[in-house]
């Protein structure tokens, strides 16, 4: 075999998300190393025109500034080469998919003389919120409620608006016989909470702020007096 060159592909595939790397040997001497860097949706397909910033946490430079940025491609990848060996942050401005928005914000590390290829689903960039609804006056489960999660920083609940603002969110369900509902939601957003009658509606809403950060669970309990 002396006398060849081999390409080692090493492809890892986390079990927890869609999350996908694939590591290329590059020429041997190479001191810095390259990032393909693919963003998708629920289905893998790429998410084109969205802008990825890289960033050196350990640079002698303001860190909190990037050293790179790029439009993702009609494949949603973007390119980032000369890339010194480090462990680089990774970030997107906000994303919207399926009426929710989501922003990217995780490590790739860098070796020199290697290209890693990286593709990450969007919708990952989530937490679980488990909600339990108990009566104010009894502290019993409140069954088949529904309850809508929303960002308050996007969207200003009123009286005029809190019907639209349910019909239109993806981000809700009905509580089971115990009073439980798990809603999975945009990681690291500040959310209130809509609770209605299924049927008669009867809303109410102002619960509180709760954030989830990725990949992680929040236990929450609402107490609700109207229903």
């Amino acid at each position: 075999m002396k006398g060849y060159f081999f390409i080692v592909l090493t492809l890892l595939i986390a079990t927890v998300s869609c999350e996908k790397e694939v590591v290329v040997k590059l020429a041997e001497g190479e001191i810095t190393g390259k990032l393909n860097y693919k963003l998708t949706d629920d289905t893998g397909k790429g998410l084109s025109g969205l802008k990825v910033y890289i960033y050196n946490p350990g640079s002698k430079q303001d860190p909190n500034s990037p050293i790179d940025s790029a439009i993702t491609s009609s494949v949603g990848e973007v390119n980032f080469t000369d890339l010194l060996p480090n462990n680089y942050q990774l970030r997107t401005d906000s994303i919207n998919l399926n009426n929710n928005d989501y922003s990217v914000d995780e490590y790739v590390q860098i070796t020199a003389g290697i290209e890693r290829k990286k593709t990450t689903k969007v919708t990952d960039f989530s937490g679980t919120l488990i909600i339990r609804l108990l009566s104010y006056e009894t502290r019993t489960p409140i069954q088949d409620q529904g309850v809508v999660a929303f960002p308050v920083n996007k969207i200003h609940v009123t009286s005029d608006n809190i019907a639209d603002v349910v019909k239109s969110s993806t981000l809700k369900g009905l509580t089971d016989k115990n009073g439980y509902v798990s809603l999975k939601v945009p990681a690291n957003q500040i959310f209130d909470f809509i609770v209605h009658h299924k049927i008669y509606g009867n809303y109410g809403w102002g619960f509180g702020s709760y954030q989830v950060a990725k990949g992680k669970t929040l236990n929450i309990t609402l107490y609700s007096s109207f229903l």
